[in-house]
């Protein structure tokens, strides 16, 4: 990507990374490393009923491939952020819940999204705010348009007027 600040794309990307490395450090500076995917935790606390998915539904939740969560999901089990459970339904099946270190991340990692969000906002306006969120809604829209899968948490909420 060649240099230019004029340019809408380049700033959006720059954006992005600038966005991706304020929370990363945010959650470094709380000893929060372990959450390689931290949308997980944060799916099956929220999103997810009773807190237990399996693999597939999880990725179906948050919008990424199931090989991609099987990697992350293997990690933070590592970490003691998840564990698996037999389903009671079909016990070959194993379904993943949050042990109390990965609901106490959950909370941490809240704070510092919470608090980069809100300088990452500084001097906008409510009306700009709004703005803002029906640009990125249809930008989404665009996405999805060309095939991108969003979270389905994303999907329920968005309003499907022309955006």
């Amino acid at each position: 990507m060649e240099y230019n600040p004029d340019g809408l794309k380049w700033l959006f990307r720059a954006f992005d990374r600038m966005h991706h490395n304020c929370l990363k450090a945010e959650l470094k500076k709380r000893g929060l490393r372990a959450a390689s995917h931290p949308v997980i935790l944060f799916a099956l606390k929220h999103e997810i009923k009773d807190m237990l998915a399996s693999q597939k539904e999880i990725a179906d939740a948050i919008g990424i491939s199931p090989p991609t969560a099987a990697i992350s999901i293997k990690r933070m089990e590592k970490a003691g952020l998840l564990y698996k459970i037999p389903d009671k339904q079909d016990t070959r099946r194993k379904l993943i819940t949050l042990t109390a270190t990965g609901i106490q991340l959950i909370n941490e990692c809240e704070l510092a999204f919470e608090k980069v969000d809100q300088g990452m906002l500084t001097g906008f306006t409510a009306a700009e705010i709004e703005q803002l969120k029906m640009f990125y809604l249809r930008m989404i829209n665009n996405l999805e348009v060309m095939g991108a899968q969003p979270p389905a948490q994303l999907k329920r909420s968005m309003p499907h007027a022309n955006c």
